[in-house]
């Protein structure tokens, strides 16, 4: 085949789109395709499309080309279409439909001289992409039309296949040359840093990747769908002969724009485009560069034809500041984390790869090293322990570069390594850090908004560095101003590690030991398996009601209570939400015995529950002291203890509190960055929406796994009980260690409470949505069927 070659004046991105009329276009379609149809304009970038509509319903696109398109190039994009449809008949793309000469296109003059090339194709029913709401599983179907798509051009060639072409990202670096048309200073040196990346770094990596002809444009505007399945790819028009892995550029970067977690949307689209046809891990490391440069292609393309086509302004510029959104995350994540997310993704066994940080012999070192200078007692999670080296969102990163869902850790309460909190935290650290003998404001900033979240007269805070130093200042301050020595807790409570709380923390004390004469505990309101259940609608006052014996026990051993301590999850009792009713009865008994109520919200508050921002706000109580702890800080040691101006007085009365780095000017900073990001990225109607969704996918599993006994607790704070049988409710404990395990290979990290080690205890950070509630979810099913 040879083609003679067309001399251009100017590029199609430069040369005037045609600009026939639909009357116009009806006219041509009839003339030279024998369609009697009316003609309805489309949108185009370069060309001009008609839609046509026949009286028998019958439907078509007229495609008249740019003037400017070399006559070889529109002979590609037909030849190809015919090769797709000859190998892949099933494939839905449109069919070109022959000229009444029997060719596949006809040469029209236009009224302004010039001349043009039109053809028909078949018109594909079904919704736009970009109409739709992208789900995982349409995300996936996207990657795989992209990949079948190349299967089917894999043995095709054509001599224009390498023709110039701006939307080739091969030929990304000559678009240097335009960013002067980028006015915003900022952006343009970030487009030209890209571009000279590419160039010097990415290029030679390209070149030597294996490469055919690709579609290279499966975008929101090419790709048909009807719910979550894609069922048809139009417009050939940026066909090209690339390396095989620069088909993903254009789909990650579009389809990734305002969801939860764009590094695992475009994960997503390449799994799905991996299982059709499996990329190699030489490949998926030029992902993240490959996207970055299609994001900055488009910004300088776009600034670039707005000025030489303002009647088409709206259409060249849409999306352009989401590109550049995309591009500034791009680059805070970085390429090792987007690596190894879409790695994981794609399920390429680690030892596929190269473990670049680690061996499994540095491991044994690291345990080693572990036992000798922090001794036996610290165990760690897992039977094959978890080597993590990075943080980001809801992932952890191991050693060997595999990323984990994690599930299970608390303290980052806005995710690990949150940009905002970390920003915040360097600027101060990089500007002050003090104790509170001296004046700073951001102290009482971060009081002021802290106590504005809390009812009644709750609007003094005094400042520590955890949720042990927060419960054992509560501790004080309730003996203080009640002048009484005893405490209630729950029987298998936690309240933390200084000599005062680990009276208060039953759960921390080897069994058969004998708790402080002071100490006295009520059961956990459990009504699945505990003493009175959900059945009996007066449950919860059965329970309320052992406050009663546990007043009156601690008087036999000469005590009054100074405190009651609840946590509002009651997590080391195995996750469980206290009862409506519950809590105002005890707390009018513990207050009649001359008490205070002490709320824990060191797992509980901050949005987590969902439905409010404090776990007692849930029942209607206002406690006397509230106790906050790491998550605030979202790691950064910080806590807070919150009281009543009264009940402070009787501390500073008898003597003075001091902490020398607790509320210092970084950690307050860390809090106010929390905050923010807690209101800005709406997290707490996320742990309602996600936690209610991910519970209702938990008790789905109970139908088909008998060990699924219970599911419970509120907004991203859920226990799973795993029991052997659901009429005895024998605990399961070794399944659930196993199912535990097994969650932990499938990269899915959650925890093990209650009193008998057999709830699953899942809490991840807030920034958790639906796609890793399912990732979680589907982890548990496969562990659950395999035990």
């Amino acid at each position: 085949m040879s083609l003679p070659p067309h001399p251009q004046a100017e590029s199609v991105l430069e040369a005037k789109a045609p600009a026939f009329t639909t009357q116009e276009a009806a006219e041509i379609a009839q003339r030279a395709f024998g369609i009697k149809a009316s003609a309805h304009p489309l949108d185009s970038e370069r060309d001009q499309n008609f839609r046509l509509r026949t009286q028998g319903e019958r439907e078509w696109v007229l495609k008249i080309a740019n003037p400017a398109e070399d006559p070889a190039v529109l002979d590609f994009q037909t030849r190809a279409l015919l090769h797709i449809t000859q190998v892949d008949p099933g494939l839905a793309v449109p069919h070109l439909k022959t000229t009444l000469d029997g060719t596949h296109s006809h040469e029209v003059d236009g009224r302004d001289g010039r001349r043009f090339i039109a053809r028909v194709l078949s018109f594909l029913p079904g919704e736009l992409l970009d109409d739709a709401n992208p789900s995982p599983v349409l995300r996936r179907h996207v990657g795989a039309m992209a990949a079948r798509l190349a299967r089917a051009l894999r043995g095709f060639f054509h001599p224009a296949a390498r023709h110039e072409l701006l939307w080739d990202l091969m030929q990304a670096p000559g678009l240097r040359s335009r960013t002067h048309h980028i006015e915003e200073s900022v952006r343009r040196r970030v487009v030209e840093d890209v571009f000279d990346h590419f160039d010097a770094e990415v290029l030679p990596q390209l070149r030597s990747l294996r490469a055919q002809i690709i579609h290279n444009d499966v975008s929101c505007k090419n790709t048909l769908v009807e719910g979550d399945r894609v069922i048809g790819a139009i417009d050939f028009g940026d066909l090209i002969h690339a390396p095989l892995v620069c088909d993903l550029a254009v789909p990650i970067s579009e389809l990734i724009f305002e969801t939860d977690d764009p590094i695992a949307a475009a994960a997503e689209i390449a799994a799905g485009y991996h299982a059709v046809t499996a990329f190699s891990d030489d490949e998926l490391r030029v992902v993240f560069d490959l996207v970055c440069t299609r994001c900055a292609m488009n910004l300088a393309i776009a600034r670039w034809r707005a000025g030489d086509h303002p009647e088409n302004t709206e259409y060249i510029m849409e999306d352009i500041d989401e590109y550049w959104t995309l591009l500034q995350q791009m680059r805070e994540w970085g390429p090792d984390l987007v690596h190894t997310r879409i790695r994981h993704a794609c399920s390429i066994p680690v030892l596929d790869c190269v473990a670049r940080d680690a061996s499994e012999d540095d491991l044994q070192s690291l345990l080693e090293r572990r036992l000798q200078r922090l001794g036996p007692g610290l165990s760690l999670t897992y039977d094959q322990p978890l080597h993590v080296v990075r943080g980001e969102g809801v992932w952890l990163i191991d050693a060997a570069g595999r990323a984990f869902l994690d599930a299970y850790n608390n303290v980052p309460q806005v995710g690990h390594c949150h940009p905002t909190v970390v920003a915040a935290l360097a600027q101060q650290a990089a500007t002050l850090n003090t104790n509170t003998r001296y004046l700073y404001e951001s102290v009482l900033r971060y009081a002021d908004r802290l106590t504005a979240t809390m009812p009644g007269d709750l609007s003094v805070c005094m400042f520590v560095c955890s949720g042990s130093e927060a419960n054992d200042l509560a501790w004080r301050l309730a003996k203080a101003h009640t002048g009484n020595a005893g405490a209630v807790v729950i029987e298998n409570a936690y309240h933390g590690t200084t000599d005062a709380v680990y009276e208060l923390s039953p759960a921390e004390q080897g069994e058969g030991r004998p708790l402080a004469r002071h100490v006295a505990t009520v059961p956990a309101p459990d009504g699945y398996r505990g003493q009175f259940r959900r059945e009996d609608p007066q449950y919860a006052d059965h329970y309320a009601s052992c406050m009663d014996d546990a007043i009156a026990s601690l008087r036999a051993r000469g005590f009054a209570p100074a405190a009651f301590y609840l946590d509002l999850i009651l997590s080391s009792s195995g996750i469980l939400v206290p009862p409506p009713g519950y809590l105002p009865a005890v707390f009018e008994k513990v207050r009649a015995a001359g008490g205070l109520c002490v709320a824990d919200e060191v797992q509980s508050g901050f949005g987590r529950t969902g439905d409010h921002f404090w776990g007692f706000a849930a029942h209607g109580v206002i406690p006397d002291i509230v106790t906050l702890g790491k998550p605030i800080g979202n790691g950064h040691s910080m806590a807070v203890v919150v009281t009543t101006p009264a009940i402070m007085k009787s501390l500073n009365d008898e003597s003075e509190f001091f902490s020398t780095t607790g509320g210092n000017p970084v950690a307050c900073s860390v809090g106010l960055a929390v905050l923010d990001v807690l209101e800005q990225e709406k997290l707490q109607e996320r742990a309602a929406r996600v936690g209610a969704h991910l519970r209702s996918q938990l008790e789905t599993l109970a139908d088909r796994h008998p060990l699924n006994g219970d599911v419970r607790g509120a907004g991203l704070f859920i226990g799973v009980e795993l029991v052997r049988d659901r009429t005895t409710l024998e605990p399961a404990t070794a399944q659930t260690h196993a199912v535990a395990n097994r969650m932990r290979d499938a990269g899915v990290l959650v925890g093990i409470d209650g009193p008998h080690a057999n709830v699953l205890k899942i809490r991840p950070p807030l920034v958790f949505n639906e796609t890793h509630a399912q990732q979680l979810t589907d982890a548990f099913d496969h562990s659950l069927r395999a035990i």
